[in-house]
C-alpha cells in the first residue's frame, strides 16, 4: 500500500492563531477518505511561519528540506505521495527554482505531488504526456506574481510611513503595547514596561520579569513571556522612535535605554544564570566545585546551605551543611561595601547618564566595524570600504576617550545613611532584584569544605565551627576571635535573628552596640 505524507507551511507566525494550519489537516483527512489505497505516514512535514518566498523551508532546519532528504534517502519511495493544500505551500521561489528544486527531486523519484485544492496529481508522467507542465508552470508564476505585489505594496506603504515619520507625524502601524492604535501612551502598561527596563538592567533574568509583568494586575501583560520582554527591551519605541525619527511620547529615560542596550550585550558572552527564588542562591558559592549553594527549608523556614552538585550526588567533596544565621551573619558583615556598589550604579546625574550614552555609542560603533569588516572581506578589499572602517576607528577611538574623560571627573554624591536605606529598602520590598544587584557587582561568599566561609569583599574570611554546646549558640571564627551567632528565632515568621559577641576582653569586632541596637529594631 502507497504511503501520502503530509506537507503544511504558512508564512507568518501570525497565521498560527488563525485557522491556516486545521484547515490543511482537514483537507488532508478529507482526501485520506476519498482514496482509502493509501495509508498515512505517522511522519509528518510543518513549516510554521516560514517564508516560501525567501525560501526558509528549504534551508538547513527547514522541514522541506528534511522532506527532500527523505526523498533521496528512499524513505519516500516510489509510488507514494506528498500531500499539500495547493502548490504555493512547496514554495514560492522563481519558476526555474521552483522546478529545478522543489518540484523535479521528488517527481523523478516517482512520488506525486498532490494540490488538495483542486484534486490534481503532478507526476513526472502527467507533466510530460498530459499537459500537466502547463497548469503547474501557471500556477508557480501566480503564486511568485502574488508574492512579489505584495512585497511592493509593503515596500511602498513603509516608505510613506517612513516619510511621516521623518515629518514628525505618526505613522499607522502595529504599535508595541504600551501604546494605542494612535501612538497615545496608555500610561499603566507603560509604568510596568518600565519597570522592566529597571529590572533587567538590576540584573534579573527576562523570564523572572515576564512572571511579574503576569502578576502586575495589567490585563494587557496577562500573557507577558521572555521573548516578549525581549521585545520590548530592543524597540526604540520606548524612547519614542521609529525608524529613526522622534513620533511617540517616550516612557523611559535615554540612559535607562542605552543601559538595558549594554546589559545584553554583557549577557551575551557571560554564562547563562537563571534568578533565583532565594536571596543567597547565586550569591553563596562552593569553593570545591565553584556552583551554587542551595537553600534548605523546614516547613518554609529557610534552615541551612549546602553544595548543589553534592546534594545531587554529582561528585563535589564539599560536605558542609552551613546554617542560615552564619550565612546571614557573614553578609551582614561583609556586604556593605558592595551595597555601595549596588547604590552606586543607580545613576541618576547629568555626568552618569552621559557615561551610559558614550558607553552605548562605543558598543554600536563595535557593532558596525564588526558588519563593515565582514562586507570588507566579502568585497575584496575595496578601498572604500577600508577607508570608513578607518574613520570608524577613530570615531570609537575618540568616544573611548570621552568615556575615560567622564569617568575620571563623575562625582558619586550618595552618603551613607542613603546608601543603606536604600539596600534595607531593597531587602524589604525586593531581596530577588537585591541579589541580582549584588551578583552584578561581584560580590560573593565561598564555602570551603574546611569551614572557610570567605566573602569577595576585603578581609571577609571566617570559618564555621560548629556550636558552641554552652551557649548554645553557632560559632563562627574571624582571626583569633570567637564570634557568636544565636539560633533564636525573634519574629514569628521564622526569620533568623543573629548578633555578634566576641569571647573574651579585647576581641576586636566592627560591630558596635549602636549597630546590634539598629539591627534589632529591624526585628523587633
Amino acid at each position: 500500500m502507497p504511503t501520502a505524507f503530509s506537507y503544511a507551511r504558512f508564512s507568518s507566525i501570525r497565521q498560527q492563531r488563525g485557522s491556516s494550519l486545521e484547515r490543511q489537516q482537514t483537507m488532508v483527512a478529507s482526501w485520506l477518505v476519498q482514496h482509502p489505497e493509501y495509508s498515512l505516514s505517522d511522519t509528518t512535514f510543518q513549516d510554521l511561519g516560514k517564508s516560501g518566498w525567501k525560501g526558509e523551508h528549504i534551508k538547513e532546519g527547514g522541514d522541506f528540506a528534511k522532506l527532500l532528504a527523505a526523498v533521496e534517502a528512499g524513505v519516500i519511495k516510489k509510488g507514494d505521495a506528498v500531500l499539500v493544500e495547493a502548490i504555493d505551500r512547496t514554495g514560492r521561489l522563481p519558476v526555474l527554482e521552483m522546478l529545478s528544486s522543489i518540484v523535479s527531486p521528488i517527481l523523478r523519484a516517482g512520488v506525486s505531488i498532490i494540490t488538495l485544492e483542486d484534486n490534481v496529481a503532478f507526476t513526472e508522467v502527467s507533466l510530460n504526456e498530459g499537459g500537466h507542465i502547463y497548469i503547474l508552470v501557471g500556477k508557480i508564476q501566480a503564486a511568485r506574481q502574488y508574492s512579489d505585489n505584495l512585497s511592493r505594496r509593503l515596500t511602498a506603504s513603509y516608505d510613506s510611513r517612513r516619510k511621516l515619520a521623518k515629518e514628525g507625524k505618526t505613522p499607522k502601524r502595529n504599535t508595541p503595547v504600551w501604546l494605542t492604535s494612535k501612538g497615545d501612551v496608555v500610561q499603566q502598561i507603560a509604568d510596568q514596561v518600565k519597570l522592566a527596563f529597571e529590572l533587567y538592567t538590576s540584573g534579573l533574568g527576562k523570564a523572572v520579569i515576564a512572571k511579574r509583568m503576569r502578576e502586575s494586575g495589567v490585563e494587557a501583560l496577562a500573557k507577558c513571556s521572555g521573548p516578549g520582554v525581549e521585545g520590548w527591551l530592543r524597540n526604540e519605541a520606548v524612547i519614542g522612535r521609529w525608524n529613526g525619527s522622534q513620533v511617540y511620547e517616550p516612557i523611559i529615560d535615554l540612559s535607562l535605554y542605552h543601559l538595558a542596550q549594554i546589559e545584553g550585550n554583557k549577557r551575551k558572552t557571560a554564562p547563562r544564570a537563571k534568578t533565583a527564588a532565594h536571596f543567597y542562591v547565586g550569591l553563596v558559592k562552593c569553593g570545591s566545585c565553584g556552583h551554587n549553594f542551595i537553600m534548605r527549608t523546614i516547613k518554609g523556614v529557610q534552615v541551612s546551605m549546602r553544595c548543589r552538585r553534592r546534594q545531587e550526588l554529582k561528585g563535589c567533596d564539599n560536605k558542609k551543611v552551613i546554617p542560615k544565621t552564619v550565612i546571614d551573619a557573614v553578609y551582614e558583615h561583609t556586604s556593605k561595601p558592595a551595597s555601595h556598589r549596588v547604590v552606586a550604579r543607580e545613576r541618576s546625574g547629568v555626568n552618569e547618564k552621559a557615561i551610559i550614552a558614550a558607553e552605548a555609542k562605543i558598543l554600536e560603533l563595535s557593532k558596525e566595524i564588526e558588519a563593515m569588516l565582514a562586507a570588507f572581506r566579502a568585497s575584496m578589499t575595496i578601498p572604500e570600504v577600508a577607508n570608513q572602517i578607518q574613520a570608524m576607528h577613530g570615531e570609537r577611538e575618540a568616544a573611548e576617550r570621552e568615556l575615560t574623560l567622564l569617568k575620571a571627573t563623575v562625582e558619586r554624591p550618595p552618603t551613607m545613611w542613603r546608601v543603606q536605606g536604600r539596600v534595607e529598602d531593597l531587602e524589604r520590598s525586593d531581596p530577588q532584584r537585591l541579589a541580582a544587584m549584588l551578583r552584578s557587582v561581584g560580590y560573593t561568599i565561598t564555602i570551603y569544605s574546611d569551614g572557610r566561609l570567605i566573602s569577595s569583599e576585603i578581609g571577609g574570611v571566617y570559618r564555621y565551627a560548629g556550636v558552641n554546646r554552652r551557649e548554645d549558640k553557632y560559632k563562627l571564627m574571624r582571626g583569633g576571635n570567637e564570634l557568636l551567632v544565636s539560633k533564636v528565632n525573634y519574629v514569628d515568621e521564622g526569620e533568623d535573628w543573629m548578633y555578634w559577641e566576641p569571647k573574651g576582653e579585647g576581641s576586636e569586632t566592627e560591630w558596635d552596640v549602636e549597630d546590634s541596637e539598629a539591627m534589632r529594631s529591624r526585628y523587633e
